[in-house]
């Protein structure tokens, strides 16, 4: 075969052998005419070839993209229909023809959300927060729309998060309450709380006489603020929990603020000695009365450590089996009792114990309480306020630190500033 664009010269090609070689032009001419035509005919194709992947190629680059849809008239954020929106989400509303000339966002219960209009219409920004569980609608209205002779109107719908459960929040002391030098601020929750450090970082307290304070938790719904030494007397107290729709974790939301204020009353302080059989009550620094005492006999040794009084009541009935004593044993009790001082949650009081008085001041009888005369324990529960110190000494039974009475002023500083596991 010959090769592409040349013709080869077939056998019937001759030359006159009569003529001279220069002179024998005719036949030569005939030859190359051939071959030109042939080498023509082959570079046409060779250039239709090539025009025809060009265009392919061009064809290809130049295939029409199929034109995007064209954007709504309004884009909001969230988009209709979400669920679990968190309440502290600002929702948005941007207008893609036309111009914003309100918008109104509302929640199942009537409630409206205050926003923000940018200059121009342009865009829509709320600027408050949601409540939890919720259904909110918005509605939106447009001017300038082409082609629109009124206003247009576009709504839109989201949900916000539904809880597991709420953090129920609860402060003690009470508002408007006078309690003693050593009272714990106190919050507890209804539900677990998984982020404490978010918390703890919500809960401040504000002093007339400012000292060193801090937070400690004990376990997770329950959570105390003490100064490092006794509050001053006379310290006007503050204290502000807020939580509203804080996430606490694992779906745990604080559903509103607390606020507390109260006041610190004189410093009571008083020193009970179970080896002298005293008790030493002071105010202000300044000895008030020594009073003979009974406490807990050798084998119901009263706690020891420094104690806070927890409440009082005027009369109290003590059974001794809500302290694993069978009534009906040698040791078993159940008497009404009067004038009675808490300092312990697991039944150990301050009170009246006429029964006891031979023994007030020179032998420890009782189950653990410390016992004194009417008189004196009368005197004493008038004296009493929540929160006042009641520091015993001279026990070998130590102070518990789970129980309210002495879980508190018993921890040493260090450890009690240890942050949150």
């Amino acid at each position: 075969m010959p090769a592409a664009g040349v013709i080869d010269a077939t056998d019937d090609v001759t030359e006159d052998s009569s003529a001279d070689i220069l002179p024998a032009a005719a036949p030569r001419r005939r030859y190359h005419l051939a071959m030109y035509v042939a080498l023509a005919i082959a570079g046409v194709t060779v250039l239709a070839v090539a025009a025809g992947v060009a265009w392919s190629r061009h064809n290809s680059h130049t295939a029409k993209v199929p034109a995007a849809a064209p954007l709504p008239l309004v884009s909001v954020d969230p988009p209709a229909g979400t669920t679990g929106i968190r309440p502290d989400t600002k929702i948005t509303v941007t207008a893609n023809r036309g111009q914003l000339t309100s918008v109104d966002l509302v929640d199942n219960s009537g409630n409206t959300v205050a926003g923000a209009l940018a200059p121009l219409g342009r865009s829509w920004t709320s600027t408050a927060t949601l409540y939890l569980a919720r259904h909110y609608k918005l509605t939106a209205v447009l001017v300038g729309v082409k082609n629109a002779k009124h206003p247009v109107v576009r709504t839109s719908d989201f949900y916000t998060v539904r809880p597991a459960g709420l953090l129920g929040t609860q402060i003690t002391p009470g508002d408007n309450q006078t309690v003693g030098v050593g009272q714990p601020i106190i919050v507890r929750f209804a539900n677990p709380v998984a982020n404490r450090n978010v918390i703890t970082a919500l809960l401040t307290v504000s002093m007339s006489k400012p000292v060193d304070g801090a937070w400690h938790w004990f376990g997770p719904k329950e959570v105390h603020y003490r100064p490092r030494e006794y509050w001053p007397a006379g310290e006007q107290i503050n204290v502000a929990a807020r939580v509203t729709n804080v996430d606490a974790g694992n779906n745990i939301w604080g559903e509103v603020d607390r606020t507390v204020t109260f006041k610190i009353g004189d410093a009571h302080v008083s020193t009970v000695d179970t080896d002298a059989h005293t008790m030493t009550v002071t105010s202000n620094g300044v000895v008030q009365r020594t009073l003979p005492i009974s406490a807990g006999r050798d084998k119901y040794p009263t706690m020891s450590g420094v104690h806070v009084t927890l409440d009082k009541a005027q009369h109290v009935v003590m059974d001794s089996s809500t302290v694993g004593i069978p009534v009906n044993s040698p040791d078993g009790y159940k008497e009404d009792v009067y004038w009675n001082v808490a300092i312990t949650d697991g039944g150990e009081y301050v009170h009246a114990a006429p029964w006891s008085v031979g023994a007030q001041g020179n032998r420890n009888v009782s189950h653990g309480c410390v016992n004194l005369s009417t008189p004196d324990a009368t005197w004493f529960y008038n004296f009493s306020l929540p929160g006042d110190i009641v520091s015993i000494v001279g026990t070998p039974r130590g102070p518990s630190s789970s129980d309210p009475g002495t879980m508190d002023w018993n921890m040493g500083w260090d450890q009690w500033v240890q942050p949150v596991a």
